[in-house]
């Protein structure tokens, strides 16, 4: 029967009487329609070696390589269009050539070629969503600082985003509202952060609105909104909370937790945004700053985020310290002897430099030490500590703490500053120079006053200059 027979299968009788099957070879096809596909790989490799050296940063080699897909592209089209009919052309691979270019030419600065490039997408009809890299559009102008332009472009992809995709318009809108801030117009900005905030709410969103808000004095919205900041959620911070509680009972449970770290790390960014909020309002939103410090703490209290409590607790402090009120400082400061080493070591930091303002050296040493003790790398504490051996005439112990504390924080201005106090109090001019010269380097005037008072002559002064020239440069 014929019709059970194996296609490209023959079955013949050999000599023994037994039938054995040949596999006939096909010959491979060489038609147009198989060139035609080897020449679309081509294509495709040219874009992924262009999207790969742009990832790396060889942004040149990528616009060379999108130029060589769009011209391949380009020939096999005109071939396609003359033998088979424009209904041939392979529309999805002309709009991925192209926009490649668009983005690599983007890349590279040539921001009125990518302009015209997307320009020859969004204006072509056949291409259903080429509207919506009006955004790519809008972000160049925006780069271009032509703020104006850049937001006529982000609402007329944001008209073509259907509302179901909350996320992507909320992207869109957030470039509108810091465009609008870049010309200085914080009423419309505040209106675009409040769509967000109604649809897709953050963070970021939520500060950014506080800020036009200060910026235009609105006391009570400024209230309204760190409100609805707070009341933002983070998807499982519940069940966060709970496991805590749970591991708190069983100290046993270990474990990493990829999921769990990330959720961590995004509440402690929650937290700062809460932090920096509560700096921003507490001088204005009522008559006193230490007035607006207890409204914020009382309402971040009964809030999901009242971990920030303790360090809008340390803020007030400051608040008592710069009204020159120290024993209020200290006193809401030692309300943290019983926290978490991180928010003790914080708290403990400033007691110290608060009684060492007040010359009572005893307790500035005792807090210094417990700041250590909680957190071997604070730098601050390490130079309190430093300075409390300082005033013992403890010259040598006070350095060692100084170096240790620049170890910790390179840039530690004060570790610096005292470090080579220290060293000038120990006739060591030479290592002194080498610490504040860098720091002041831009002005010659006061590094030759400086060298005066480490009772250098002049003629000294510039012998030491010219064996310094690097930390001069």
């Amino acid at each position: 029967m014929s019709s059970i027979t194996g296609k490209n299968f023959t079955s013949k009788p050999d000599p023994m009487g037994q039938t054995k099957s040949k596999l006939e070879v096909k010959k491979p096809d060489t038609g147009p329609d198989e060139q035609f596909k080897k020449i679309e790989r081509e294509i495709n490799k040219l874009i992924e070696d262009s999207a790969l050296a742009s990832v790396r940063g060889a942004h040149g080699e990528a616009l060379e390589k999108a130029k060589e897909a769009v011209n391949k592209e380009r020939q096999l089209r005109k071939i396609k269009e003359s033998n088979q009919g424009e209904e041939a052309v392979n529309l999805e691979l002309t709009y991925c050539v192209t926009f490649n270019l668009a983005n690599q030419q983007q890349n590279n600065g040539m921001y009125q070629d990518a302009i015209n490039t997307y320009t020859s997408i969004v204006k072509n009809k056949q291409y259903m969503h080429g509207g919506r890299l009006r955004v790519n559009m809008g972000n160049i102008y925006f780069t271009q600082k032509k703020y104006a332009v850049a937001i006529k472009m982000y609402r007329m992809a944001l008209d073509l985003i259907p509302k179901s995709s909350k996320e992507m318009r909320a992207k869109i809108r957030k470039n509108i509202g810091i465009a609008f801030v870049k010309l200085g117009n914080f009423q419309e900005a505040i209106e675009t952060y409040e769509q967000i905030l109604q649809e897709s709410p953050d963070f970021p969103t939520a500060f950014n609105l506080l800020l036009c808000l200060y910026a235009i004095g609105d006391k009570d919205r400024l209230k309204r909104y760190f409100t609805v900041m707070l009341n933002i959620e983070l998807p499982g911070l519940e069940e966060e909370l709970e496991e805590d509680l749970i591991q708190a009972k069983d100290s046993t449970q270990t474990g990493n937790d990829k999921l769990k770290e990330e959720l961590k790390e995004k509440k402690r960014i929650a937290i700062k945004f809460i932090v920096d909020a509560a700096k921003l309002m507490a001088p204005i939103i009522e008559e006193d700053i230490i007035e607006g410090y207890e409204w914020i703490i009382d309402v971040v209290k009964a809030s999901p985020y009242n971990s920030a409590q303790s360090e809008i607790e340390i803020c007030k402090a400051l608040a008592y310290l710069k009204k020159k009120q120290l024993e209020k400082a200290i006193e809401t400061l030692k309300s943290f002897e019983k926290q978490d080493k991180v928010i003790m070591a914080k708290a403990s930091t400033n007691i110290s430099f608060l009684y060492f303002m007040e010359g009572d050296y005893q307790n500035a040493e005792k807090y210094a030490e417990i700041a250590v003790e909680h957190d071997r790398f604070n730098a601050k504490a390490l130079v309190n500590r430093g300075n409390c051996l300082f005033v013992r005439n403890e010259f040598l112990r006070a350095k060692e703490q100084y170096l240790e504390a620049i170890g910790v924080q390179a840039d530690c201005i004060e570790a610096l500053y005292n470090l080579a106090f220290v060293n000038k109090k120990l006739n060591m001019f030479i290592e002194a120079l080498q610490v504040i010269i860098p720091l002041l380097k831009n002005s010659l005037i006061i590094q030759i006053r400086l060298l005066k008072s480490f009772k250098l002559s002049f003629h000294q002064a510039l012998k030491l200059f010219t064996k310094l020239p690097i930390l001069m440069n």
